[in-house]
């Protein structure tokens, strides 16, 4: 049975659903209520109707599971939020409690299109050395009335890319490694991000962006996951992932 189109209540079900199954594990009816706080009758009965669209199957006093229909449309939805959200809080600097609200309103119109250009238009925005947290910083002042006092024409001529940019021009020396290749003890700036989709956005989340120092603190005794310090974090990642890193050691 095909998914038919979703009202934008139904999707707030699904991706309510989603996220308590990232934090929680098993779903149940109490915890959606909990959540979107609505009435437990009124979770059953938005269920009723998900698993007649095929999106989630559940049975009464059992845990809610997603069909594989409809765990891949709670996750679009989901990412479609937390674009936005970012977008927002972070690009558009307000409130981040008034970004959670308006990315809610604003979720259910975003074609899978927008949204992938508004992902591609918050990465460049933060990583291009035209951008950044000084360019955001003289953003924010736009927001208050504020003029901007610069010489736009001195500025853009004074433009360097930081070290370890992805915009950076490299030699042919190749001091260019994969993080995987470090060992305990070393240290490394990240030069630039390989893989793609899911795997680079998780590895951004986590702190491992262009310019970032970090330090291998230890291996697991298989050698997997690997375990790093980056920005006063401790955070592990897989072999594999890691090897999506590319860095200079230092």
């Amino acid at each position: 049975m095909a998914v038919t189109q979703l009202s934008a209540t139904q999707e707030d079900y699904l991706e309510a659903i989603y996220r308590l199954e990232m934090q929680r594990g098993a779903v149940r009816v109490k915890d959606i209520a909990n959540l979107l706080k609505v009435k437990m009758p009124s979770v059953t009965s938005a269920l009723q109707t998900l698993s007649e669209q095929n999106v989630v199957t559940h049975e009464k006093y059992e845990a809610i599971e997603f069909t594989p229909s409809g765990r891949k449309l709670a996750k679009e939805i989901y990412r479609t939020h937390q674009g936005l959200r970012e977008f927002l809080a972070d690009i558009l600097q307000l409130d981040p409690k008034v970004a959670e609200q308006q990315a809610c309103q604003m979720e259910h119109a975003l074609s899978p299109e927008a949204l992938r250009r508004l992902l591609v238009l918050i990465d460049f925005i933060k990583r291009c050395p035209r951008g950044g947290a000084d360019w955001l910083e003289h953003l924010k002042g736009r927001w208050e009335g504020q003029p901007c006092t610069d010489d736009c024409s001195a500025c853009l001529k004074g433009i360097e890319a930081p070290d370890g940019s992805p915009f950076v021009c490299r030699g042919p020396e190749g001091d260019d490694i994969t993080l995987d290749q470090l060992m305990p003890g070393q240290r490394g700036v990240i030069l630039r991000l390989g893989g793609s989709g899911a795997v680079r956005r998780r590895i951004m989340d986590m702190g491992f962006t262009p310019g970032g120092e970090l330090e291998v603190e230890r291996l697991a005794p298989l050698g997997d996951p690997m375990e790093f310090k980056i920005r006063g974090y401790h955070i592990s990642l897989r072999h594999e992932e890691a090897a999506n890193i590319h860095v200079r050691a230092s």
